[in-house]
Protein backbone atom coordinates (compact mmCIF):
# COMPACT_ATOMS: atom_id res chain seq x y z
CA UNK A 1 0.00 0.00 0.00
CA UNK A 2 1.20 3.15 -1.24
CA UNK A 3 1.35 6.01 1.88
CA UNK A 4 2.03 9.91 1.67
CA UNK A 5 5.07 10.89 3.76
CA UNK A 6 5.81 13.85 2.04
CA UNK A 7 2.44 15.71 3.94
CA UNK A 8 3.52 13.91 7.19
CA UNK A 9 7.29 15.69 6.60
CA UNK A 10 6.27 18.77 5.68
CA UNK A 11 3.32 19.05 8.82
CA UNK A 12 5.60 18.03 10.85
CA UNK A 13 7.97 21.19 9.73
CA UNK A 14 5.43 23.49 10.29
CA UNK A 15 5.59 22.82 13.88
CA UNK A 16 6.57 26.34 16.05
CA UNK A 17 9.33 24.53 18.05
CA UNK A 18 11.97 24.23 16.32
CA UNK A 19 12.82 21.35 18.06
CA UNK A 20 9.95 19.76 18.13
CA UNK A 21 9.86 19.93 14.30
CA UNK A 22 13.01 17.94 14.30
CA UNK A 23 12.05 14.96 16.55
CA UNK A 24 8.95 14.91 14.40
CA UNK A 25 10.69 14.78 11.59
CA UNK A 26 12.03 11.59 13.07
CA UNK A 27 9.02 10.18 14.30
CA UNK A 28 7.85 10.16 11.03
CA UNK A 29 10.69 8.76 8.99
CA UNK A 30 11.15 6.17 12.05
CA UNK A 31 7.50 4.86 11.96
CA UNK A 32 7.65 4.24 8.13
CA UNK A 33 10.80 2.49 8.50
CA UNK A 34 9.65 0.47 10.99
CA UNK A 35 6.31 -0.82 9.34
CA UNK A 36 8.80 -1.86 6.11
CA UNK A 37 11.44 -3.46 8.54
CA UNK A 38 9.74 -3.94 12.34
CA UNK A 39 12.59 -6.30 13.19
CA UNK A 40 14.79 -3.33 12.92
CA UNK A 41 15.96 -1.23 16.29
CA UNK A 42 16.16 2.23 15.62
CA UNK A 43 18.15 4.80 18.25
CA UNK A 44 17.85 8.23 17.46
CA UNK A 45 20.79 10.92 17.84
CA UNK A 46 20.87 14.53 18.88
CA UNK A 47 21.91 16.05 15.34
CA UNK A 48 20.10 16.97 12.57
CA UNK A 49 20.69 17.96 9.53
CA UNK A 50 24.67 17.25 10.61
CA UNK A 51 27.42 16.76 7.49
CA UNK A 52 28.26 13.60 8.93
CA UNK A 53 26.85 12.52 12.63
CA UNK A 54 24.09 10.15 11.16
CA UNK A 55 20.11 11.47 12.56
CA UNK A 56 18.85 7.39 13.60
CA UNK A 57 21.02 4.42 14.11
CA UNK A 58 19.21 1.53 12.21
CA UNK A 59 20.16 -2.34 13.42
CA UNK A 60 19.13 -5.62 12.32
CA UNK A 61 20.19 -8.67 13.37
CA UNK A 62 21.95 -10.29 16.19
CA UNK A 63 25.44 -12.51 16.58
CA UNK A 64 27.41 -12.47 13.75
CA UNK A 65 24.43 -11.89 11.50
CA UNK A 66 24.10 -8.13 13.34
CA UNK A 67 24.17 -5.11 10.16
CA UNK A 68 23.26 -1.54 11.02
CA UNK A 69 23.08 1.64 8.77
CA UNK A 70 22.86 5.03 9.33
CA UNK A 71 20.35 7.24 8.46
CA UNK A 72 21.14 10.99 7.45
CA UNK A 73 18.14 13.31 7.18
CA UNK A 74 18.86 16.45 4.64
CA UNK A 75 16.41 20.18 4.74
CA UNK A 76 18.01 20.29 1.12
CA UNK A 77 16.94 18.62 -1.82
CA UNK A 78 19.59 20.09 -4.23
CA UNK A 79 21.00 16.97 -5.89
CA UNK A 80 24.74 19.01 -5.54
CA UNK A 81 24.56 19.67 -2.46
CA UNK A 82 23.21 16.15 -1.49
CA UNK A 83 26.48 14.69 -3.51
CA UNK A 84 28.20 16.59 -1.62
CA UNK A 85 27.01 14.98 1.58
CA UNK A 86 26.99 11.44 0.40
CA UNK A 87 31.18 11.93 -0.92
CA UNK A 88 31.31 12.81 2.83
CA UNK A 89 30.04 9.41 4.52
CA UNK A 90 31.97 6.24 4.51
CA UNK A 91 30.79 4.35 2.12
CA UNK A 92 31.18 1.39 4.89
CA UNK A 93 28.41 2.61 6.95
CA UNK A 94 26.24 2.38 4.01
CA UNK A 95 24.08 5.65 4.45
CA UNK A 96 20.47 6.03 3.85
CA UNK A 97 20.39 9.84 3.28
CA UNK A 98 16.40 10.73 3.18
CA UNK A 99 15.78 14.79 1.78
CA UNK A 100 12.62 16.26 3.01
CA UNK A 101 11.51 16.83 -0.42
CA UNK A 102 11.24 15.96 -3.83
CA UNK A 103 14.81 16.05 -5.49
CA UNK A 104 14.40 17.63 -8.82
CA UNK A 105 14.90 16.12 -11.67
CA UNK A 106 18.02 16.69 -14.44
CA UNK A 107 21.59 15.97 -15.28
CA UNK A 108 22.76 16.71 -11.69
CA UNK A 109 20.25 14.34 -10.36
CA UNK A 110 21.50 11.58 -12.85
CA UNK A 111 25.31 12.31 -11.88
CA UNK A 112 23.97 12.02 -7.85
CA UNK A 113 22.25 8.69 -9.02
CA UNK A 114 25.79 7.46 -10.53
CA UNK A 115 27.63 8.32 -7.61
CA UNK A 116 25.09 7.01 -4.92
CA UNK A 117 25.38 3.71 -6.60
CA UNK A 118 29.47 3.64 -6.59
CA UNK A 119 29.16 4.58 -2.99
CA UNK A 120 26.57 1.91 -1.57
CA UNK A 121 24.72 4.73 -0.83
CA UNK A 122 21.08 5.37 -1.19
CA UNK A 123 19.15 8.48 -1.38
CA UNK A 124 15.58 8.03 -1.19
CA UNK A 125 13.33 10.67 -0.99
CA UNK A 126 9.61 10.94 0.84
CA UNK A 127 7.64 9.62 -2.45
CA UNK A 128 9.96 6.47 -2.03
CA UNK A 129 9.83 6.28 1.21
CA UNK A 130 5.96 6.08 1.12
CA UNK A 131 5.94 3.72 -1.94
CA UNK A 132 7.57 0.65 0.07
CA UNK A 133 4.92 -1.47 1.04
CA UNK A 134 4.71 -2.37 4.57
CA UNK A 135 6.02 -5.58 6.29
CA UNK A 136 3.60 -8.96 5.96
CA UNK A 137 3.62 -11.94 7.80
CA UNK A 138 2.88 -13.70 4.80
CA UNK A 139 6.19 -12.19 2.82
CA UNK A 140 5.08 -11.52 -1.09
CA UNK A 141 8.09 -10.69 -3.59
CA UNK A 142 7.07 -6.99 -3.36
CA UNK A 143 7.86 -6.98 0.62
CA UNK A 144 10.71 -8.79 0.41
CA UNK A 145 12.05 -6.55 -2.27
CA UNK A 146 10.79 -3.53 0.21
CA UNK A 147 13.46 -5.00 2.91
CA UNK A 148 15.57 -5.44 0.43
CA UNK A 149 15.98 -1.53 -0.20
CA UNK A 150 15.87 -0.57 3.16
CA UNK A 151 18.27 -2.57 4.09
CA UNK A 152 20.97 -2.18 1.33
CA UNK A 153 19.41 -0.30 -1.46
CA UNK A 154 21.86 2.20 -3.43
CA UNK A 155 21.40 5.09 -6.21
CA UNK A 156 18.63 7.60 -5.68
CA UNK A 157 15.21 6.42 -5.71
CA UNK A 158 11.76 8.19 -5.40
CA UNK A 159 8.49 7.00 -5.98
CA UNK A 160 8.55 5.75 -9.72
CA UNK A 161 11.89 3.53 -9.24
CA UNK A 162 10.95 2.21 -6.01
CA UNK A 163 8.16 0.99 -8.28
CA UNK A 164 9.84 -0.13 -10.94
CA UNK A 165 11.90 -2.37 -8.81
CA UNK A 166 8.89 -3.92 -6.26
CA UNK A 167 7.27 -4.89 -10.12
CA UNK A 168 10.73 -6.47 -11.52
CA UNK A 169 11.01 -8.46 -8.62
CA UNK A 170 7.73 -9.47 -8.20
CA UNK A 171 7.64 -10.66 -11.80
CA UNK A 172 11.23 -11.91 -11.48
CA UNK A 173 10.31 -13.75 -8.66
CA UNK A 174 7.53 -15.81 -10.26
CA UNK A 175 9.60 -15.92 -13.52
CA UNK A 176 12.37 -17.73 -11.65
CA UNK A 177 9.60 -19.90 -9.85
CA UNK A 178 8.62 -21.47 -13.42
CA UNK A 179 12.03 -21.17 -14.97
CA UNK A 180 11.30 -18.17 -17.02
CA UNK A 181 14.62 -16.51 -18.56
CA UNK A 182 13.78 -13.48 -19.71
CA UNK A 183 11.97 -12.15 -16.45
CA UNK A 184 14.54 -13.79 -13.70
CA UNK A 185 16.80 -11.71 -15.65
CA UNK A 186 15.38 -8.59 -15.58
CA UNK A 187 15.07 -8.53 -11.97
CA UNK A 188 18.76 -10.29 -11.52
CA UNK A 189 20.07 -6.56 -13.26
CA UNK A 190 17.29 -4.32 -11.11
CA UNK A 191 18.66 -6.11 -8.18
CA UNK A 192 22.82 -5.68 -9.27
CA UNK A 193 22.12 -1.86 -9.77
CA UNK A 194 19.80 -1.34 -6.89
CA UNK A 195 21.20 -2.69 -4.00
CA UNK A 196 24.57 -3.75 -2.73
CA UNK A 197 26.74 -6.53 -3.22
CA UNK A 198 25.70 -8.43 0.28
CA UNK A 199 22.33 -7.89 -0.55
CA UNK A 200 22.19 -8.55 -4.14
CA UNK A 201 24.02 -11.58 -3.54
CA UNK A 202 21.03 -12.69 -1.10
CA UNK A 203 18.21 -11.87 -3.34
CA UNK A 204 19.96 -13.31 -6.31
CA UNK A 205 20.59 -16.42 -3.95
CA UNK A 206 17.34 -16.85 -3.15
CA UNK A 207 16.06 -16.39 -6.98
CA UNK A 208 18.76 -19.13 -8.17
CA UNK A 209 16.86 -21.28 -5.09
CA UNK A 210 13.63 -20.76 -6.26
CA UNK A 211 15.34 -21.10 -10.25
CA UNK A 212 15.98 -25.26 -9.37
CA UNK A 213 13.05 -25.67 -7.84
CA UNK A 214 11.42 -24.93 -10.99
CA UNK A 215 13.44 -27.94 -12.32
CA UNK A 216 15.74 -25.66 -14.71
CA UNK A 217 19.57 -26.54 -14.55
CA UNK A 218 21.58 -23.40 -12.68
CA UNK A 219 23.91 -23.41 -15.44
CA UNK A 220 21.16 -22.03 -17.38
CA UNK A 221 20.68 -19.29 -14.75
CA UNK A 222 20.65 -16.25 -16.48
CA UNK A 223 22.61 -14.73 -14.04
CA UNK A 224 25.73 -14.21 -11.71
CA UNK A 225 26.35 -17.64 -9.65
CA UNK A 226 26.91 -17.48 -6.11
CA UNK A 227 29.29 -19.39 -4.75
CA UNK A 228 27.43 -21.07 -1.89
CA UNK A 229 27.55 -24.87 -1.46
CA UNK A 230 23.95 -24.96 -0.56
CA UNK A 231 21.01 -22.70 0.78
CA UNK A 232 22.50 -20.60 3.85
CA UNK A 233 20.05 -19.40 6.54
CA UNK A 234 19.06 -16.28 5.02
CA UNK A 235 18.19 -17.55 1.74
CA UNK A 236 16.12 -19.96 3.46
CA UNK A 237 14.46 -17.39 5.90
CA UNK A 238 13.50 -15.47 2.75
CA UNK A 239 12.37 -18.70 0.46
CA UNK A 240 10.29 -19.77 3.60
CA UNK A 241 8.63 -16.22 4.66
CA UNK A 242 7.57 -15.74 0.86
CA UNK A 243 3.97 -16.71 -0.18
CA UNK A 244 2.74 -20.36 -0.09
CA UNK A 245 4.32 -22.83 -2.93
CA UNK A 246 2.35 -25.92 -2.51
CA UNK A 247 4.00 -28.00 -5.31
CA UNK A 248 5.59 -30.60 -4.29
CA UNK A 249 8.06 -31.49 -6.81
CA UNK A 250 9.65 -27.65 -5.82
CA UNK A 251 9.95 -28.60 -2.26
CA UNK A 252 11.35 -31.87 -3.16
CA UNK A 253 14.41 -30.72 -5.33
CA UNK A 254 14.77 -27.54 -2.59
CA UNK A 255 15.04 -30.54 0.22
CA UNK A 256 18.83 -31.29 -0.73
CA UNK A 257 19.92 -27.60 -0.91
CA UNK A 258 19.20 -27.70 3.14
CA UNK A 259 19.90 -29.59 6.11
CA UNK A 260 18.40 -29.34 9.80
CA UNK A 261 21.53 -26.99 10.80
CA UNK A 262 20.92 -24.29 8.49
CA UNK A 263 16.57 -24.37 9.54
CA UNK A 264 17.46 -23.73 12.71
CA UNK A 265 19.53 -20.85 12.15
CA UNK A 266 16.86 -19.06 10.21
CA UNK A 267 14.60 -16.82 11.20
CA UNK A 268 10.80 -16.77 11.18
CA UNK A 269 10.54 -20.73 10.08
CA UNK A 270 7.00 -21.23 11.43
CA UNK A 271 5.24 -21.04 8.33
CA UNK A 272 3.27 -23.06 5.62
CA UNK A 273 6.24 -23.15 3.32
CA UNK A 274 8.35 -24.94 6.27
CA UNK A 275 5.07 -27.55 6.41
CA UNK A 276 5.77 -27.91 2.42
CA UNK A 277 9.21 -28.37 3.00
CA UNK A 278 9.31 -31.01 5.69
CA UNK A 279 7.07 -33.16 3.86
CA UNK A 280 10.39 -33.70 1.48
CA UNK A 281 12.65 -33.85 4.78
CA UNK A 282 11.04 -36.64 6.74
CA UNK A 283 12.03 -39.30 3.83
CA UNK A 284 15.74 -37.63 3.94
CA UNK A 285 16.81 -36.21 6.89
CA UNK A 286 18.11 -37.81 9.92
CA UNK A 287 18.47 -37.62 13.28
CA UNK A 288 19.74 -39.51 16.76
CA UNK A 289 17.09 -38.76 19.21
CA UNK A 290 13.23 -37.85 19.51
CA UNK A 291 11.87 -36.60 22.63
CA UNK A 292 7.94 -35.83 23.26
CA UNK A 293 6.71 -33.16 25.46
CA UNK A 294 3.42 -32.56 26.83
CA UNK A 295 2.14 -28.94 25.81
CA UNK A 296 -1.22 -27.33 25.35
CA UNK A 297 -1.35 -26.44 21.17
CA UNK A 298 -4.83 -25.26 20.53
CA UNK A 299 -3.07 -24.24 17.12
CA UNK A 300 -2.45 -27.77 16.45
CA UNK A 301 -6.28 -28.57 15.38
CA UNK A 302 -7.13 -25.17 13.53
CA UNK A 303 -3.66 -26.36 11.59
CA UNK A 304 -4.62 -29.78 10.93
CA UNK A 305 -3.35 -31.48 13.79
CA UNK A 306 0.43 -31.31 13.42
CA UNK A 307 2.48 -28.37 12.53
CA UNK A 308 6.32 -28.19 11.98
CA UNK A 309 7.75 -25.40 13.52
CA UNK A 310 11.11 -24.00 15.09
CA UNK A 311 10.75 -22.93 18.84
CA UNK A 312 14.51 -21.38 20.02
CA UNK A 313 16.77 -23.25 18.31
CA UNK A 314 14.91 -26.76 17.96
CA UNK A 315 12.82 -28.50 15.42
CA UNK A 316 9.68 -29.84 16.44
CA UNK A 317 6.29 -31.22 15.42
CA UNK A 318 3.44 -29.78 17.31
CA UNK A 319 0.05 -32.06 17.80
CA UNK A 320 -2.11 -31.89 19.81
CA UNK A 321 -0.97 -31.69 23.82
CA UNK A 322 2.34 -33.08 22.87
CA UNK A 323 5.51 -31.37 20.75
CA UNK A 324 8.10 -34.54 19.29
CA UNK A 325 11.41 -32.89 18.99
CA UNK A 326 13.76 -34.00 16.67
CA UNK A 327 17.90 -33.60 17.24
CA UNK A 328 21.21 -35.03 16.04
CA UNK A 329 22.20 -35.20 19.92
CA UNK A 330 20.35 -35.93 23.12
CA UNK A 331 22.70 -32.96 24.05
CA UNK A 332 20.83 -31.09 21.75
CA UNK A 333 17.42 -31.10 23.76
CA UNK A 334 16.49 -30.27 26.99
CA UNK A 335 15.97 -32.83 30.01
CA UNK A 336 13.46 -35.03 29.81
CA UNK A 337 9.79 -34.91 31.14
CA UNK A 338 8.92 -37.90 33.84
CA UNK A 339 5.88 -39.66 32.85
CA UNK A 340 4.13 -42.87 34.15
CA UNK A 341 4.96 -46.57 32.96
CA UNK A 342 2.37 -48.15 30.87
CA UNK A 343 0.57 -51.33 31.21
CA UNK A 344 2.43 -53.93 28.75
CA UNK A 345 -1.05 -54.68 27.34
CA UNK A 346 -1.00 -51.26 26.43
CA UNK A 347 2.25 -51.03 25.32
CA UNK A 348 1.52 -54.35 22.69
CA UNK A 349 -2.26 -53.25 21.62
CA UNK A 350 0.00 -50.21 20.39
CA UNK A 351 2.76 -52.43 18.64
CA UNK A 352 0.54 -54.99 17.44
CA UNK A 353 -1.80 -52.17 15.88
CA UNK A 354 0.98 -50.59 13.79
CA UNK A 355 3.12 -53.65 13.48
CA UNK A 356 5.89 -52.37 14.93
CA UNK A 357 8.16 -55.46 15.85
CA UNK A 358 9.51 -55.47 19.42
CA UNK A 359 12.45 -57.20 20.45
CA UNK A 360 13.13 -56.23 23.66
CA UNK A 361 10.68 -55.02 27.16
CA UNK A 362 11.81 -54.14 30.32
CA UNK A 363 9.38 -53.68 32.85
CA UNK A 364 8.48 -52.58 36.46
CA UNK A 365 6.51 -54.01 38.96
CA UNK A 366 6.60 -51.99 42.25
CA UNK A 367 10.63 -52.15 43.46
CA UNK A 368 11.61 -55.17 40.95
CA UNK A 369 12.16 -54.70 37.47
CA UNK A 370 11.93 -57.64 34.37
CA UNK A 371 13.32 -58.27 31.32
CA UNK A 372 12.23 -60.21 28.25
CA UNK A 373 13.79 -60.64 24.96
CA UNK A 374 14.85 -62.30 22.14
CA UNK A 375 17.36 -60.27 19.78
CA UNK A 376 16.18 -59.82 16.43
CA UNK A 377 12.58 -61.73 17.28
CA UNK A 378 9.26 -59.66 17.39
CA UNK A 379 8.15 -60.61 20.68
CA UNK A 380 4.83 -58.77 20.77
CA UNK A 381 3.01 -61.74 20.40
CA UNK A 382 4.80 -64.22 22.64
CA UNK A 383 2.34 -66.39 24.92
CA UNK A 384 5.01 -66.50 27.83
CA UNK A 385 4.05 -62.57 27.75
CA UNK A 386 0.63 -63.32 28.69
CA UNK A 387 1.77 -65.41 31.50
CA UNK A 388 4.06 -62.95 32.86
CA UNK A 389 1.28 -60.42 33.06
CA UNK A 390 -1.32 -62.59 34.49
CA UNK A 391 1.47 -63.48 37.60
CA UNK A 392 1.77 -59.79 38.05
CA UNK A 393 -1.96 -59.14 38.28
CA UNK A 394 -1.74 -57.21 35.40
CA UNK A 395 -0.23 -54.19 36.56
CA UNK A 396 3.34 -54.36 35.05
CA UNK A 397 4.32 -50.78 34.00
CA UNK A 398 7.03 -50.97 30.57
CA UNK A 399 9.44 -48.64 31.80
CA UNK A 400 11.37 -49.54 28.13
CA UNK A 401 11.63 -51.49 24.38
CA UNK A 402 13.78 -52.06 22.00
CA UNK A 403 11.73 -51.35 18.38
CA UNK A 404 12.85 -52.03 14.87
CA UNK A 405 11.64 -48.91 12.84
CA UNK A 406 10.51 -50.36 9.09
CA UNK A 407 13.77 -50.69 7.79
CA UNK A 408 14.41 -52.93 10.83
CA UNK A 409 16.63 -49.67 12.54
CA UNK A 410 16.09 -50.41 16.36
CA UNK A 411 15.08 -47.67 18.60
CA UNK A 412 15.59 -47.79 22.23
CA UNK A 413 12.66 -46.02 23.59
CA UNK A 414 12.07 -44.81 27.20
CA UNK A 415 8.65 -44.79 27.94
CA UNK A 416 8.96 -43.07 31.24
CA UNK A 417 11.42 -39.79 29.45
CA UNK A 418 9.45 -40.88 26.34
CA UNK A 419 12.46 -40.37 24.09
CA UNK A 420 13.80 -42.59 22.02
CA UNK A 421 17.10 -43.24 19.87
CA UNK A 422 18.85 -45.75 18.09
CA UNK A 423 21.59 -47.89 19.91
CA UNK A 424 25.27 -45.64 20.05
CA UNK A 425 25.78 -42.27 20.01
CA UNK A 426 26.14 -41.30 16.26
CA UNK A 427 23.57 -43.50 14.72
CA UNK A 428 20.75 -41.89 12.53
CA UNK A 429 17.38 -42.63 11.20
CA UNK A 430 15.61 -40.60 9.08
CA UNK A 431 12.72 -38.35 10.59
CA UNK A 432 9.68 -40.45 9.04
CA UNK A 433 11.10 -43.71 10.67
CA UNK A 434 11.73 -42.25 13.86
CA UNK A 435 8.81 -40.30 14.30
CA UNK A 436 6.47 -43.13 13.13
CA UNK A 437 7.50 -45.31 15.64
CA UNK A 438 7.97 -43.37 18.06
CA UNK A 439 4.42 -41.55 18.46
CA UNK A 440 2.86 -44.91 17.46
CA UNK A 441 4.13 -46.46 20.56
CA UNK A 442 3.98 -43.88 23.04
CA UNK A 443 0.44 -42.26 22.13
CA UNK A 444 -2.76 -43.75 22.22
CA UNK A 445 -3.93 -42.38 18.75
CA UNK A 446 -6.97 -42.33 17.38
CA UNK A 447 -8.07 -43.51 13.99
CA UNK A 448 -7.79 -39.47 12.64
CA UNK A 449 -4.81 -39.18 14.32
CA UNK A 450 -3.11 -41.90 12.72
CA UNK A 451 -4.29 -41.21 9.47
CA UNK A 452 -2.69 -37.97 9.43
CA UNK A 453 0.73 -39.55 11.44
CA UNK A 454 1.08 -42.07 8.23
CA UNK A 455 0.28 -38.75 6.23
CA UNK A 456 2.93 -36.96 7.58
CA UNK A 457 5.38 -39.81 7.42
CA UNK A 458 4.83 -41.13 4.50
CA UNK A 459 6.09 -37.40 3.14
CA UNK A 460 6.22 -36.52 -0.53
CA UNK A 461 7.15 -37.95 -3.35
CA UNK A 462 10.33 -37.62 -4.95
CA UNK A 463 11.47 -35.21 -7.37
CA UNK A 464 11.52 -36.62 -11.13
CA UNK A 465 14.03 -38.84 -11.84
CA UNK A 466 14.72 -37.06 -14.76
CA UNK A 467 15.67 -34.23 -13.02
CA UNK A 468 19.83 -33.59 -11.91
CA UNK A 469 20.78 -32.05 -8.82
CA UNK A 470 23.85 -30.34 -9.31
CA UNK A 471 26.12 -28.53 -6.29
CA UNK A 472 23.85 -25.42 -5.63
CA UNK A 473 25.71 -22.75 -6.87
CA UNK A 474 29.32 -23.92 -7.96
CA UNK A 475 31.04 -22.59 -10.62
Amino acid sequence: MVTSVAPEIDSALDHPDPRQAVERVKDVVQRHLLEIHPQARIVRTDFFNHSYVPDLFMTWGSGARKAERRIYLRTSVDPALLASDVRLLERDHQPLVVPLGQIPPGPARDELTILAERHDALVLDPSGLGALPPHAVIRSAAALASEAIVEGGRGVMGRPQVETFLEAIGTGVEGAREGRTDPTRVALTEITRRTNPATSRRMSTFMAAMWQGSGRSLADFPGPVPSHGALDETALSLLLASQEIADVSFWARICPLVDTGTLLRTENANSANLQHLMRSAVRMWRAHVCMLVSRADEGAHARGGLWWAVDRGQLGLHGPGFVAYLAASRKDLRFPEEHPAPLLADVRARAGRFAIPLTSIRMLMTNRSIGYDAPGEDVTHDPQLDGISAALGQEEGVVEALALTPTRVPLRCSFTSRTASPPGARALVTFGELLGTTLRLFLDLDDDAASRLEDLVAGAEPASTGWVQFDLFDQ
